[in-house]
């Protein structure tokens, strides 16, 4: 016996448009840049050749060379070295530039073709491991593929930055309530349409994230104690340095120019020395806090710039225009097309990027004079310079000084800028999916469900997908959850769908819940909150069993429940996959039942699937549910033996047929 699955079907159109054009910008980049390397090589050549010459003619030009009119050549080849090496610095710029932009267009074309291995890293792994999430949100997360490896974060993220990342997983993990998606969708239809503009940030997003500093450290510097103020000894003896410095170098002139006594010479070269010293041994000993600081708060001028050019990206911002209303059906009762509107949420990102009394640009421009301070130590170039500043004036303490300035006036804003940056990432990353998927619907979310039953607790589906399957591997079903009062019962034989059905719902609640069109042809909601139990695990280390580890995820998902039972606008949406299978059947019966009862006198509403036809019979479970089933086709192939399909259709009713035993064969037990 074969298994095979009939031929997908999908009713919310695909990503092909966009696929061929970034397929497009891939060729002409590649292109492009084979024509710079090969340029490069030319200029590399020429460097080489023009520098070996300059050495030959330089030394036949000296006396022992022997031919003194030829080193005039020489000096001509080091000046067409100089001119080669000026002329290349533009095109490996160019070259990198385009490493950067191939590298973004890479990522987008494997969110549409779901490449998993290429968007998943172990650099993000991490950062996403170390999001702070309660247990309920980091269940919800692993049952339904949130987070990590072959997840919606990867389908949706663009981000590269530490706010970014973790700002788009917490919109992914946190109740999708109507009032923050509609913001973040009428901010997102207005990027949509930016593509230059989103490439150009993606690209920028991605070079401060490889070669900048930790913004988490960056903030905990600036809102944290100045370093300087318990150590004012320090600025005192940096100016006092100067003058001492001063004096001995008059001293000395002036025993050197014999306008006084040759003693003040000696005086002034050991008081000279001894001020270096004293310094130097200041620098060592004392002043290592300070250069731990500099790392923090300005790692490198460059670092600061490639910020300041970051945050400036806000200047792309649209005025954003409020979403025509039949965009929320307001002709359905009970949707919401009164929630208070607050101010355009891309004028907040700009104002608080952008253009305020205290933006993150301006800031951060302030920031980059000091900077360019700083730098002195850090440039082989200007370090002979820092050498005397610092040895008879304390440069270091002088930045420091400026630093603490500048972390005064702005300690109390910059959370806001990064959190403002993580924001701005995340709608740039969705919408590049809104831009993609023109036919993914536009959630339309009910208003105060508990005040408008039943129709207020339901949630509807026409054409529901699962987003994280190939546009080409994908079928979708209409679907309906709720109202309170009642569930959906799913049956069906193994590998049918099932799992997938609850997942597709999950998923497309989360993407709702940011603000990100959603894998439909329609999808209307009420504001709701997420609990899950699908992917469960004993626990050997705990002596914890597989039952028991079900009992404690349920018990979770009831005490979810009763923690929303009093709130009037969201409900509590569960999803179960093939709950208390640890146990008899019978027990199991009864077990199943008396969750559910808790759930729905909760006024709950969700779905649960089995394939254990007996618990769709029972009778206070048939009650209460809308049973619907998925199943497979046995036919016959050319040889004659059976083939099993499935269509991954959703058909009414409790499933007619069980395939465990034709599997059992299919495998050869």
């Amino acid at each position: 016996m074969n298994a095979s699955n009939a031929t997908p079907k999908t009713d919310v159109g695909d990503a092909s448009e966009a696929l061929h054009r970034y397929r497009q910008d891939l060729h002409r980049l590649e292109s492009e840049r084979a024509q710079l390397k090969s340029r490069d090589r030319q200029f590399g050549s020429a460097r080489v050749v023009l520098f070996l010459l300059a050495i030959v003619f330089l030394v036949l030009g000296t006396d022992i060379g022997g031919m003194p009119p030829v080193w005039p050549i020489g000096w001509l080849m080091v000046i067409g070295f100089l001119i080669a090496v000026v002329l290349n610095e533009p095109v490996r710029e160019r070259i990198e530039s385009l490493r950067n932009e191939r590298s973004v267009l890479r990522r987008l074309i494997a969110r549409i073709e779901r490449d998993w291995d290429r968007l998943s890293t172990d650099k993000m792994e991490r950062k996403l491991a170390e999001l702070d999430l309660s247990a309920d949100q980091r269940d919800v997360a692993s049952d339904l593929d949130l987070l990590g490896r072959a997840s919606l974060f990867h389908l949706l993220s663009m981000t590269a930055t530490t706010p970014g990342i973790r700002t788009l997983a917490s919109w992914l993990t946190q109740p999708a309530i109507a009032e923050q998606a509609i913001r973040r969708r009428e901010a997102i239809e207005a990027l949509a349409p930016l593509r230059d503009e989103r490439l150009r940030f993606y690209k920028l997003s991605r070079k401060v994230a490889e070669s900048s500093g930790s913004p988490d450290r960056f903030t905990e510097w600036a809102i944290g104690e100045a370093w300087l103020e318990k150590r004012n000894w320090l600025s005192i003896w940096a100016n006092l340095s100067v003058v001492l410095a001063v004096l001995f170098v008059l001293a000395i002139m002036g025993g050197a120019l014999q306008l006084l006594s040759v003693d003040f010479v000696k005086i002034g070269l050991f008081g000279i020395v001894g001020l270096g010293v004293v310094n130097v041994l200041l620098t060592a000993v004392v002043l290592g806090p300070a250069h731990a600081i500099f790392s923090v708060a300005m790692s490198s001028r460059g670092a600061v710039a490639e910020y300041v050019e970051l945050f400036h990206s806000a200047a792309w911002l649209p005025e954003e225009k409020p979403l025509e209303k039949d965009t929320v059906q307001p002709h359905k009762e009970g949707l919401a097309t009164d929630i208070p509107r607050a101010d355009s949420r891309l004028s907040q990102l700009r104002e608080t990027l952008l253009t305020n009394d205290r933006a993150a640009v301006k800031g951060m421009q302030s920031l980059q004079k000091v900077a360019s301070a700083g730098a002195l130590r850090q440039s082989a170039a200007t370090f002979l310079l820092y050498l005397p500043l610092q040895a008879f004036a304390l440069w270091d303490v002088r930045v420091l000084r400026k630093l603490e300035s500048w972390q005064a006036q702005y300690r109390d804003v910059v959370h806001d800028w990064f959190e403002a940056l993580g924001e701005f990432e995340s709608l740039m990353s969705i919408a590049a999916l809104r831009d993609e998927y023109p036919n993914w619907a536009v959630p339309s979310w009910k208003a105060n469900p508990k005040q408008n039953l039943p129709s207020g607790s339901v949630l509807e589906a026409s054409a529901l997908g699962h987003p994280l399957l190939g546009d080409s591997n994908r079928v979708t079903n209409d679907v309906s959850v709720g109202p309170s009062g009642t569930l959906l019962l799913v049956t069906g034989s193994n590998m049918s769908g099932k799992s997938t059905m609850l997942r597709s719902i999950g998923l497309n609640v989360a993407l709702a819940g940011t603000g990100a069109p959603v894998c439909a042809s329609a999808f209307a909601l009420p504001s709701m909150e997420l609990a899950t139990s699908i992917r469960v695990s004993d626990n050997l280390s705990q002596g914890v069993s597989f039952y028991m580890a079900e009992l404690h995820r349920l018990k979770q998902v009831v005490e979810h429940a009763r923690r929303l039972s009093e709130k009037q606008d969201r409900v509590l949406l569960f999803l179960l996959d093939e709950i208390l299978q640890g146990t008899n059947s019978r027990e199991r019966q009864i077990a199943v039942v008396q969750v559910l009862r808790h759930l729905i006198n909760l006024k709950a509403i969700g779905a649960i699937s089995t394939h254990d036809l007996e618990l769709a019979d029972e009778p206070e479970l048939n009650s209460i549910a809308h049973t619907v089933h998925f199943r497979e086709t046995i036919l016959k192939d050319k040889e004659g033996n059976d083939t099993m399909t499935f269509d991954y259709r959703m058909q009414q009713g409790v499933s007619p047929t069980t395939n465990a035993l034709r599997l059992l064969e299919m495998v050869g037990l």
